[in-house]
């Protein structure tokens, strides 16, 4: 696996996990998804990324998520 597809994957199971918890309106999460599937350089994947966080940091239960999120794979290193 690559590692713009390990980021693409990444990305992918935080939209679901964020999808899970209610934070999205309708029709986001299909939005966030179509991006991922059309980035084909880690440049724009990175952006995704920073864009879905600038958009999310503020809802209830984002931080959560995210927080969830990155220490599994935190951990999965150390």
């Amino acid at each position: 696996m690559s590692l713009l597809d390990a980021y693409r994957a990444d990305l992918r199971e935080l939209v679901a996990a964020l999808d899970d918890r209610g934070v999205f309106r309708p029709g986001e999460r299909e939005a966030w998804e179509e991006g991922i599937d059309e980035a084909n350089e880690m440049s724009e994947l990175m952006m995704t990324s920073e864009a879905l966080h600038k958009a999310m940091v503020d809802r209830e239960g984002a931080e959560e998520v995210v927080s969830e999120h990155t220490e599994e794979r935190t951990q999965a290193f150390v």
